[in-house]
Parts: C-alpha cells; sequence; structure tokens
C-alpha cells in the first residue's frame, strides 16, 4: 500500500466520519422509525425543534462514532487503495483505459467488496449503538458473539454489497467524468474536487437508499430481543411493502440520507483527492 495514499485516506476517513456522524445517526433513526417504536419521531411537521432535542439531545448523536473512527481509517484504506489499484491494473493488462468507464465500473464494484470486510462490521455495531439497541460497545460485541459468532459482525455483507456496488459504480463513473470535463486530475483544485464528489455523491444516494433501509433493519436486528425483522432481508421487505405505504416505506429517510451522504463523500474524496496530489506533486 501506497504510504501517500495511506496517510490521505487515513486523514480524509477521521474528518469526514467526524463531520457528518451526527447526520448519520439522524438517517439510522429515522429509517428504523417503524421498527422501533422509540423512533416514530419526525414524523410531521407539527414536531417542533425543542421536540426534536429532547427526543435526540445533542450527546445521542455521537453514539457510535468510536467504532466508526476505528474502523473508518482501514475500511476507506482498503477501498480507497483498492480501487485505485484495480483501475491500474485494467488499464495496463487489459484493453479498459484507465479513463472508460466500463473501467470506473469494474473498479469500484471490486472496491467495495474488499473495503466491506471493515465496513460492514462498523456498520453493524455502529447502527445497533446509534439506535440506541445498546450503550455500551463491549456488551453490545460480546452479545454479538455469544449469539451469533464471528458471522454476526458480517451479517448483511451481501446486501450491503447490493446496496453500495451499484451506489460506488454509480459515483464512480459520475465522478471521473467530471474531472475529466473539469481537466486533468493533476490540476484540479478543491472546490472542483468537492463539486464533483457532492454531485456524484446525491445521484448515487437516491440510487441506493431503497436498500440501504433493508440492510440497516437486518443490521440492528441482533441487538434487539425478540425483533420482528430476523427472519431475513426478503420479510423485512414484505413487512415494510404491507405495513408502511408500499414503495413510500423505501423512501424513509431518502433525505436524512442525501444530507448525511453527500458531505460524507464530498468530504472523503476531495480531501483525499487534494492530499495525494499535494504529496506527489514538488
Amino acid at each position: 500500500m501506497d504510504a501517500d495514499t495511506l496517510v490521505a485516506s487515513a486523514i480524509a476517513a477521521l474528518l469526514a466520519r467526524f463531520i457528518t456522524h451526527p447526520l448519520d445517526t439522524i438517517k439510522t433513526r429515522i429509517q428504523i422509525s417503524r421498527s422501533n417504536p422509540n423512533y416514530e419521531a419526525i414524523q410531521s411537521a407539527a414536531d417542533t425543534r425543542t421536540a426534536f432535542y429532547a427526543r435526540w439531545p445533542l450527546t445521542s448523536l455521537y453514539r457510535g462514532l468510536s467504532i466508526s473512527l476505528l474502523f473508518c481509517v482501514p475500511a476507506l484504506a482498503v477501498y480507497l487503495t483498492s480501487y485505485e489499484t484495480v483501475k491500474d491494473w485494467l488499464s495496463v493488462y487489459t484493453f479498459m483505459h484507465r479513463d472508460s468507464a466500463l473501467n470506473h465500473l469494474i473498479s469500484g464494484c471490486i472496491a467495495e467488496m474488499a473495503g466491506g470486510i471493515f465496513f460492514t462490521p462498523m456498520e453493524v455495531l455502529k447502527s445497533c449503538m446509534q439506535s440506541e439497541s445498546h450503550t455500551e460497545l463491549r456488551h453490545l460485541a460480546s452479545k454479538i458473539w455469544k449469539q451469533e459468532g464471528i458471522l454476526g459482525f458480517y451479517k448483511g455483507y451481501w446486501i450491503t454489497l447490493a446496496v453500495f456496488v451499484p451506489h460506488t459504480m454509480v459515483y464512480f463513473v459520475v465522478y471521473e467524468r467530471l474531472k475529466m470535463l473539469a481537466g486533468s486530475a493533476t490540476e484540479l483544485s478543491f472546490p472542483v474536487y468537492l463539486m464533483c464528489a457532492i454531485i456524484a455523491s446525491g445521484l448515487a444516494t437516491v440510487v441506493s437508499t431503497p436498500l440501504d433501509i433493508v440492510k440497516t433493519r437486518w443490521q440492528i436486528s441482533s441487538a434487539e430481543e425478540g425483533a420482528a425483522y430476523r427472519q431475513g432481508p426478503w420479510k423485512i421487505i414484505e413487512r415494510m411493502w404491507i405495513t408502511e405505504g408500499e414503495w413510500r416505506a423505501f423512501t424513509r429517510g431518502m433525505l436524512a440520507r442525501i444530507a448525511w451522504g453527500i458531505p460524507n463523500s464530498a468530504i472523503s474524496m476531495s480531501v483525499f483527492e487534494s492530499l495525494r496530489n499535494w504529496f506527489i506533486l514538488p
């Protein structure tokens, strides 16, 4: 692993996660609101700002931050390094040019599969903490280990890929295309990287939100006593369709996810690209 890439990705990951974690918590709680009666909140305009803070005090929005910061560095490092490595390999050993859309699609897919080794346990633990199913990380990890073993920490790995592979593919195709339209990658400024990431992230988030809701509910089921959603993703989809307004159930938290996803991706990629160029350029 290139040292410059590692340092740039570590700084980008820590900064992005720390800044956007409260938005991530709000997104998670809205997504599980029908499966967790504690979060039936924020359903109508009748909810006042005072009521919002009473339900979700600021300190509670940072639940799960420690596990997020712990995993985000290796996760993003593996993710970005895999993407760049595969992109270079395909350009050298296949007919796919480094800037071709097909190269970006395949590289993004493989990067997501590799990064999922760290992203999935992070999401399982983080989501449970954010939902306030558990308040102590040690007890939560112990419970999952005793009930399901190592596989419990990888609950939702395949559905996570179903969520984030298309998300990543859309993201990188749009992101790389916008960079090419803006000019040479080594000449781009931080604001240009930021705008490219914002546009790409917004489009990718809309595409991946419906399955992300299912993934989140499936992953937190480990921590909920007698959870009705433990039957699996298909049962979750069926119950959501029947009891939560058919297709409208799969848009729950869409705006919150966009509000989290855009700054998270924009900060991650713009900081990563800018730092890497700064390390490379004399």
